[in-house]
């Protein structure tokens, strides 16, 4: 199996479906000769939204029925913008995987298993999370082998670590030994603002992270809008410059 890589905080705000997007197409246009997929975990369905051009389908067209049990098939797969990027959309049908999943013995392995199905099929999966600590991330948390984790620089952003931390603990002790932390990720990041000098080093003490920032752009909601990653709409843009580079810093510590 490739590389598995979960985008996860508990959250909502923190550009973790952007990263997440932009960190699958940046990728995938690195390694143009490998397969990449993206799967989008989130109710909300925004990765969905903007990587594919009908995010209205069918639930057995979605995520969803690997909540219930059932192996991944190839109506699941979408395409997106990018020829070597796969997506498996979101459902609204997400919402009702925390009930029922809440008394299944192996309701934290799902995930893994469809993925795991999937062989050596792509080079790289990468996870967008719900905004939650939910059975659905704790589902992300079992079938991945790295965790990012975007974060805002503000006292609640540290305050909401710990809890990540412990989740992370807890599957790794009882679930997923080879899951890893690789870092927290700066978003909405401006060097200037005295409170990032301030609380970036609160950070680093909890986390190690990353050495690209993401600054905040109008140009992400413009680019999301026309249902375009930023690598097409705007590509010599800053945070689509910085992306890029989060993309090979990435895989510096992955391959």
């Amino acid at each position: 199996m490739g590389v598995t890589l979960s985008i996860t905080n508990q959250k909502g705000g923190v550009a973790k479906t952007t990263t997440a997007i932009h960190l699958a197409a940046g990728i995938a246009r690195i390694h143009k000769n490998k397969k990449v997929l993206l799967i989008d975990l989130d109710s909300q369905r925004n990765a969905s939204s903007v990587m594919i051009k009908d995010a209205n389908l069918a639930p057995e067209q979605t995520c969803f029925p690997i909540f219930q049990g059932k192996s991944i098939s190839s109506n699941q797969f979408h395409d997106s913008s990018e020829p070597n990027l796969m997506v498996i959309p979101a459902s609204l049908q997400l919402v009702e995987v925390e009930s029922l999943l809440s008394n299944a013995i192996d309701g934290f392995f799902h995930l893994n298993e469809a993925v795991e199905k999937l062989g050596n099929e792509f080079d790289f999966i990468i996870f967008d999370c719900p905004p939650s600590l939910s059975v659905i991330t704790i589902n992300a948390m079992v079938a991945a082998q790295h965790l990012i984790i975007p974060m805002q620089v503000s006292k609640f952003s540290i305050d909401g670590i710990q809890g990540i931390t412990d989740a992370v603990n807890t599957v790794k002790k009882r679930y997923n030994a080879k899951l890893n932390i690789l870092g927290a990720l700066l978003v909405m990041y401006d060097e200037r603002n005295t409170l990032s000098k301030a609380v970036v080093p609160q950070i680093q003490k909890k986390l190690t992270v990353f050495e690209t920032t993401i600054s905040k752009s109008v140009t992400v909601e413009e680019a999301h809008l026309l249902k375009e990653n930023l690598f097409s709409y705007a590509p010599k843009s800053k945070v689509t410059q910085a992306y890029m580079k989060l993309a090979e810093e990435l895989l510096s510590h992955v391959e």
